[in-house]
């Protein structure tokens, strides 16, 4: 049917998003979740030994740093729809990131 034009309309379009990267963001959270669970289990040694913290203070430091950690999305995430927009807080956040990495050295 090369006369109707049909042909051109029917043209397969990228599909973006969807169940096409469900794998993608499955693995990934997985992946980080194992990460987050060897690098608890040594970092409570670590506090243990190293810097001689109760268990219990240990656990509950590395809780908050969890929490913390797992909320700051959702922060930047609200700044960037209610004021910011994406560019200007993923700028920000990566500016922010820059100097407390250069305050570290």
């Amino acid at each position: 049917m090369a006369g109707n034009g049909k042909v051109a309309e029917e043209k397969e379009e990228l599909k973006k998003g969807s169940l096409r990267t469900m794998p993608f963001v499955l693995a990934s959270e997985l992946s980080d979740r194992f990460a987050m669970a060897g690098f608890k289990a040594n970092k409570v040694l670590y506090m243990q030994n190293e810097l001689h913290l109760h268990l219990v203070q240990a656990t509950n430091t590395l809780n908050f740093f969890g929490g913390t950690a797992s909320l700051t999305p959702i922060v930047g995430g609200l700044i960037a729809d209610s004021f910011a927009g994406r560019f200007w807080t993923i700028a920000a956040g990566s500016f922010i990131y820059l100097l407390l990495r250069l305050d570290l050295r």
